[in-house]
Order: C-alpha cells, then sequence, then structure tokens
C-alpha cells in the first residue's frame, strides 16, 4: 500500500531519453574539446608562420637600408640587436640571446666541408626561427611580458651580425579571443543540450507517468480504463495503443473464462441440487449401510454445492456485478465479535490466542464481505496451526492512520516460499495438506477478492509460522467499487 515513488531526480536519471540525452552531450563535449585542441595547435602554427613571414621580410628589408647606412627598424613590434665585431651597434635587446648564438655556430658549421659546396650551389641554409622570453627586450615591459619573441639571427659578410624578432603578443591575444569565443560557444551548447535533453526528459517522464498510472488502476482490478489516446506519432504513442489492444484481447479472455466457469457453476448448481434432494430422501427411507452410505454422499454433494457456490461469489466479486456495500465499518469491533464466536475453534485444539486490536478503526466497505474475509483467514490459521500452538491477531494503523493493518500470525509450518505467490489462485493447496485438509481451495482466492474489491492488499511472509497481513484504507469511501 505504501507506494511512494521515486523522486523526480532519480525518474530523470532512468529515463532512457535523458541518459541518450547526457551521452550525446558528453560525446558532443568530447570532439569540441578535440577540435578546439586542433584549432589552438593550427592556430600556433599559423601565427609562428605568420610571424617568421613578417621577420623575414624585416631582415631583408634591414639588410638593404644597412648597406644604404640607415637601419630602419621599428621598435614595436619587434625586438632587434645589431653587433659588429662583437660589439653592440644597436637594438633594444641587451645582449645577442643565447639561442640566437647556437643558431650562428649551426650557420658557421653549415659552411664547412660537404655542407659548404651546397652552401656554394644553392646558397646558405635559411636561419632557424628562435623563440625568447620578451622580458629580455628593453622597453614597455607589459607589452613585451605578455607574448614571447620569435626571431631570426642572419650573420652579414662584414663580421656583422644583427637578430630581428617580434613579438607574438597580438596574435596571441587574436588567438586567445578566439578559444574563449570558441569556449563559450562549446559551453552554451552544453548547457543547451543539457537542459533541452530534460525538458523532453520531462515529456518523456510525463507520459510514462500517464502509462504508469492506469497501469496500476488495472493492477487495482479496474480492467475497464485504457491508456489515453495520443496525437503523437512516435514509439510512446505506440506501446500505449499496443498495451490497450493487449488489454482489450485480455478482457475478452477473462470474460469468456468468467462466463463458462459461472454457465458451469449455474447450470451444475440445479442438477446437483436435486441430487442433493434424492439423496437426502434416500438416507431418511433407508436403514444401516445404505442410509450411512447415503449419508456420505449427501456430505459429498453439500461440499460440491460449496464449491460452485464459492465459484460463483469469486466470479461477482471480481467482476464488479456483485453489489458492494459502502457502509462505515468500525472494524475492531466487527473483528472482536469474529474472534469471540469462531474462538472456540482454538479453544477445541487447546490453541493460544493472543490479540492487540486498537480501538475504533473505522474503514468503508462491506460488512459481510470482510467478515467472510476475516472468518476465512481465521479458521485457516486455526486449522494449520498445530495444538496447543499459538495465533497472535493484531489490528492497528499504519502510513500516518491511513491503512488499517490486520495481522493474523501462526505458529504452523509455514509455506514454501516458491508457493506463496500461488496461495491465492483458485483450487490452490498445498501438496501436503491435499489429502489430510477439508476443503477446495477457494478460500483465499475469495479473501484476494474481496480485499481487492475494498482496493486493499494481502500480504503472506514466513516468520516462524505464516504470518497473514491485510491493508485496508481507511475512510476511503470513493475508492470503493
Amino acid at each position: 500500500m505504501d507506494n511512494k515513488p521515486p523522486s523526480l531526480a532519480k525518474r530523470l536519471i532512468k529515463n532512457n531519453i535523458f541518459r541518450l540525452s547526457l551521452l550525446y552531450t558528453l560525446l558532443f563535449f568530447i570532439a569540441s574539446l578535440a577540435m578546439l585542441g586542433v584549432a589552438y595547435i593550427t592556430i600556433e602554427k599559423n601565427i609562428e608562420a605568420s610571424i617568421e613571414k613578417e621577420v623575414n621580410g624585416e631582415i631583408a628589408r634591414f639588410i638593404g637600408s644597412y648597406q644604404s647606412n640607415a637601419l630602419g627598424i621599428k621598435t614595436e613590434p619587434y625586438a632587434f640587436f645589431v653587433e659588429h665585431e662583437g660589439r653592440k651597434l644597436a637594438g633594444n635587446l641587451s645582449a645577442l640571446p643565447e639561442d640566437a648564438q647556437v643558431a650562428l655556430k649551426k650557420q658557421e658549421e653549415a659552411y664547412k666541408e660537404e655542407v659548404y659546396q651546397d652552401a656554394l650551389k644553392w646558397g646558405p641554409p635559411p636561419p632557424e626561427l628562435l623563440k625568447i622570453a620578451g622580458n629580455k627586450v628593453d622597453g614597455e615591459e607589459n607589452y613585451w611580458k605578455k607574448g614571447k619573441i620569435f626571431g631570426k639571427t642572419v650573420a652579414l659578410p662584414n663580421q656583422t651580425t644583427v637578430f630581428i624578432g617580434k613579438s607574438s603578443y597580438d596574435a596571441t591575444e587574436r588567438r586567445k579571443d578566439i578559444i574563449d569565443a570558441l569556449t563559450t560557444a562549446l559551453m552554451a551548447l552544453v548547457v543547451f543540450g543539457f537542459f533541452g535533453g530534460m525538458m523532453i526528459s520531462f515529456q518523456s517522464i510525463k507520459r510514462i507517468d500517464r502509462i504508469s498510472r492506469v497501469s496500476q488502476s488495472i493492477m487495482g482490478g479496474n480492467l475497464d480504463l485504457r491508456i489515453p489516446r495520443s496525437k503523437q506519432k512516435d514509439d510512446i504513442a505506440d506501446l500505449g495503443r499496443n498495451i490497450n489492444k493487449m488489454l482489450d484481447r485480455i478482457n475478452i479472455l477473462m470474460q469468456n473464462t468468467r462466463e463458462v466457469t459461472n454457465n458451469i457453476a449455474h447450470d451444475l448448481r440445479t442438477p446437483l441440487t436435486r441430487l442433493r434432494a434424492n439423496i437426502e430422501t434416500i438416507a431418511r427411507k433407508s436403514e444401516g449401510d445404505i442410509q450411512a452410505e447415503a449419508h456420505q454422499a449427501l456430505a459429498e454433494t453439500d461440499n460440491l454445492l460449496n464449491t460452485f457456490s464459492s465459484l460463483l461469489r469469486i466470479s461477482q466479486v471480481e467482476s464488479g456485478t456483485a453489489k458492494i456495500l459502502k457502509n462505515p465499518i468500525d472494524l475492531s469491533q466487527l473483528s472482536r465479535e469474529i474472534l469471540d464466536f469462531y474462538g472456540l475453534l482454538a479453544v477445541e485444539k487447546s490453541q493460544s490466542l493472543r490479540l492487540n486490536i486498537a480501538e475504533k478503526i473505522t474503514i468503508i466497505g462491506d460488512k459481510t464481505l470482510l467478515s467472510q474475509a476475516i472468518v476465512n483467514l481465521f479458521t485457516n490459521a486455526v486449522k494449520y496451526t498445530p495444538e496447543k500452538g499459538n495465533i497472535s491477531i493484531s489490528l492497528n494503523t499504519i502510513n500516518k492512520n491511513q491503512i488499517a493493518e490486520l495481522i493474523i500470525h501462526d505458529s504452523g509450518m509455514g509455506v514454501p516460499e516458491a508457493e506463496i505467490d500461488k496461495l491465492t489462485e483458485r483450487f490452490y493447496r498445498l501438496e501436503r495438506h491435499r489429502d489430510t485438509a477439508n476443503g477446495n481451495g477457494l478460500g483465499l482466492a475469495m479473501v484476494k477478492a474481496i480485499i481487492d474489491a475494498h482496493n486493499g492488499e494481502l500480504l503472506f511472509v514466513n516468520d516462524i509460522g505464516l504470518k497473514v497481513i491485510v491493508h485496508l484504507p481507511i475512510q476511503q469511501s470513493r475508492t470503493v467499487n
């Protein structure tokens, strides 16, 4: 009875559409990160290539200007150093960078031996693009420190060495702006994908909840309910239509089964009644062994009549054709009256009864049907509890006084776990009781039908014997069929 729905967060996590949305968002995020990485490397290479092109042009321009005795090098964004025979001539660098000196040695080695012949034929090898820290430049520190210096060292024929480099600050800032823009767009798309998946999942959850509520009502006995038709044409709508078709088919089969059962029970009751009357006449007119046999046949006939009556009654209660009253019932008083009357059965077997019945627990329902259900449960407990055994009966409220809970606990052998779910099937009896216990296997089926008709719940638990638990809603008259 206490079917508390899971929280929205748990249901959202369980929703397949939301899971797929998260998966696709994660895959998109990973792919976008890879794309950002490729973009970063590509932009970095393009920056170096662009700066190298500008530095090459500036070196060429410087050589022309130097030959005409005019340096003509801009201070920003260029960093330069010019020396002649080891003496600084100009530049905003305090000294020739160490990497530049290493590059010069490599150039000198290129002119030696075999490389020298290639240098004469094809010209000297291109100078290597160097990268130095911006803090080695004299000038506005903030500007130079914000980027690195990319430059080249060239040795002129008259023992003059020149290093010309350009700050990567402007290009780096552009790259940063591009990466920031791409990152912002990526995060916006991820957030949009997450919340978009959440919104779509909410719609899916609403539709699934509708199917779930209808299914629960159908399981509660309202077999005429159907899942509302959806205008959408998707898999959930197809599922709803297929469930409705399945329910229609099941309903037809159940109606046919009930009709066959009712017809058999109804059609056989009349000839069995006539047969009973004839046997009773024979029993009155006969003597000795014939009379004893007649009485035995009469008892068997009564058992058959009771079986057919029970079948008819169960079918009527399950199908809703039986008139179920909706009156306030003091369940506490009703339970005490039943136990006072049938308690003698336990006394005859020297069984101990322990009662714990709370006062004035009122429910809405049919007193006759509920009395029959409680009587069946109590007599079953007496039947399967050994002599001098114990039977405890308690009646209390649970779930903030919304549910009445009746527990009948015997000290018998209990029921195998694999067979507990079969106890309420028609004609079902435990194998060990088929030849020893009286009855037709319809008592618990009748109890189940009555409890279901009152929107209740019937449970069986093994606990040093069998514990039967009945839950009935308190003051819920609108829910009774």
